[in-house]
């Protein structure tokens, strides 16, 4: 009986306090989801702000890497990212929507978006550049232009690795070695994982 009264008693007192563990994480999630919409709510009275001064990114065609050989894949890419530098561009990963229309102003928000939308899609056709140029054993110019997107804050942790691997081609194991130093050595959110993978890129080199 006194086992089966201990028993009883512990699995209350977990029951106690299990509904106040749950009333205590509703209470924050709840607390959580006010803010956020009271600022969203903020965010979208936010009058229009001037976007004059931003710093567009303004890319010309001279930097896209080129060769002497060309396939009908490394056309397509060439013209996609020949006509997208023709567009407005900014890098606004730094914010969230709500972010982006308390700091420029709800009126602001569709065109900033164009603008954030468009350098993501140059990065991406940077990328699809080089692995056209990889396809077809172009080093040096696949190089080249992972370079171009790291330059221009390609965060991918694909154009590093792969850039890695075009390095190894080249048979510059050092310049590996150089960029995991750089990564060690960045602010960038998740360098200790990309670090170990570069590493284990390296380590395949013979």
């Amino acid at each position: 009986m006194n086992f089966i009264s201990v028993y009883l008693f512990c699995f209350l007192v977990f029951i106690v306090w299990l509904r106040y563990e749950q009333r205590k994480s509703n209470k924050y999630e709840q607390k959580v989801s006010d803010e956020f919409w009271a600022r969203e709510e903020q965010a979208n009275r936010t009058r229009k702000k001037d976007i004059s001064h931003l710093p567009l990114l303004h890319i010309d065609e001279s930097e896209i890497p080129l060769t002497s050989v060309t396939t009908e894949e490394i056309e397509h890419n060439l013209k996609q990212i020949r006509q997208i530098i023709k567009k407005p561009m900014l890098d606004l990963s730094e914010y969230s929507n709500t972010d982006l229309k308390l700091a420029y102003g709800v009126a602001n928000f569709n065109t900033l978006s164009e603008y954030d939308e468009t350098y993501n899609l140059f990065l991406v056709s940077l990328t699809n550049l080089a692995r056209s140029y990889r396809r077809e054993k172009l080093w040096e110019a696949a190089e080249k232009t992972y370079r171009l997107a790291l330059s221009y804050g390609s965060k991918k942790l694909c154009d590093y690795t792969e850039l890695a691997s075009v390095l190894l081609e080249l048979d510059a194991p050092e310049q590996v070695s150089e960029l995991i130093q750089q990564v060690e050595q960045s602010d960038y959110p998740r360098r200790e994982s990309l670090a170990q993978a570069l590493r284990e890129t390296l380590s395949t080199y013979q």
